[in-house]
């Protein structure tokens, strides 16, 4: 076709238009798989990278409490006691207030009641009821980001950081004393008065903090023998054998450990090192708490963070020899120290 313009001639040829080439179903398909090896390979990535945070998060938890422990000798000649005794049961974290900077909280704990409702009976009420309010505060620097912050269903600030009272053998050859948090081989337990003079198996060598898992706020027989979550209770005063503690014939359930980190108990605040880290066999404990047949716990993959006496923090794997384990936990055993 030809069109006239300003006096010359000028030939246009139209051509159809070329048809869009879109994917096909082979294609797609391969694109989808391709996007989808690509994040089963980054997921991992990124989980680990987020655990490796937690890990440092809760190594440097653990390096705050322990050198706040170093501040308290430093103005009281001993570490905080595991606890004062019955109904005085303030935890050692709960002394360490002032000296992890939260002084305004230590303000509103009036440490010459009991520090909850459940001990404070014949005290002053409003006392006891300003502690026990107090109680409930959820503190992150003891508990660590790998976990929770509070037991469910618990109204108490949980704590994933006890205090060593030792390696829980108090008497060898003579169960009857084991797992004791009144006569202890630790840093840690009831009326204690230890200092730096008092660990000669040196500071470098001797745990003063370690990990546990909180409770799920079941008490029941756990499903599948997770014992992650609870621990075995037995009645009152019951001493803690290991006859005593077998699951197959646990008399209660509790997952309330870790529950309250302003208790001064072996359920709470403290533990022992009878068994290896994250031990397939369940702690336990007695009603009382001033006995138990525990180790620590927590959600690292192949381990615990644990802190010595010194001030350093140490990667303790589940694989370490139980009598190096152990060995760890006492201030003066006189043992060869073991590489943990």
């Amino acid at each position: 076709m030809n069109f006239p313009f300003n006096g010359s001639r000028t030939l246009c040829r139209v051509t159809a238009p070329r048809p869009l080439r879109g994917f096909t179903l082979v294609e797609l398909l391969v694109v989808i798989a391709i996007i989808g090896i690509l994040v089963g390979l980054l997921l991992p990535a990124v989980q680990a990278a987020r655990e490796a945070a937690r890990r440092m998060q809760c190594s440097n938890n653990l390096k705050q409490m322990t050198l706040a422990i170093h501040n308290y000798e430093s103005t009281h000649r001993v570490f905080p006691p595991g606890s004062l005794g019955y109904p005085f049961v303030w935890s050692p974290q709960s002394q360490l207030l002032p000296f992890v900077e939260q002084g305004s909280l230590k303000d509103l704990l009036i440490y010459e009641v009991p520090p909850m409702v459940a001990f404070g009976g014949g005290y002053n009420a409003a006392q006891v009821a300003q502690n026990d309010s107090a109680a409930q505060q959820r503190l992150p620097f003891i508990t660590c980001p790998s976990d929770g912050e509070s037991v469910p269903g618990s109204d108490y600030g949980g704590i994933s950081y006890p205090g060593s009272s030792g390696s829980g053998i108090n008497n060898v050859g003579d169960a009857s004393d084991d797992g004791s948090v009144s006569n202890a081989d630790g840093i840690f337990f009831t009326k204690s008065k230890i200092g730096f003079r008092d660990v000669t198996d040196g500071t470098s060598h001797t745990i003063a903090f370690g990990e546990q898992l909180l409770g799920d706020g079941q008490n029941t027989v756990p499903a599948n023998n997770d014992f992650r979550r609870r621990v075995v209770e037995l009645p009152m005063a019951t001493q803690t054998t290991t006859a005593a503690c077998d699951p197959g014939s646990a008399p209660a359930w509790s997952g309330q450990r870790g529950a309250k980190w302003v208790n001064g108990h072996l359920a709470d605040s403290m533990f022992n090192l009878y068994y290896t880290p994250n031990s397939k066999e369940p702690d336990c404990h007695n009603g009382y708490h001033n006995f138990g047949l525990v180790s620590a716990r927590s959600n690292h993959p192949g381990g615990v963070q644990t802190s010595l006496v010194d001030g350093s923090v140490r990667f303790v794997g589940e694989t370490v020899d139980l009598s190096v384990w152990r060995a760890a936990g006492t201030r003066s055993g006189g043992e060869i120290a073991g590489e943990l």
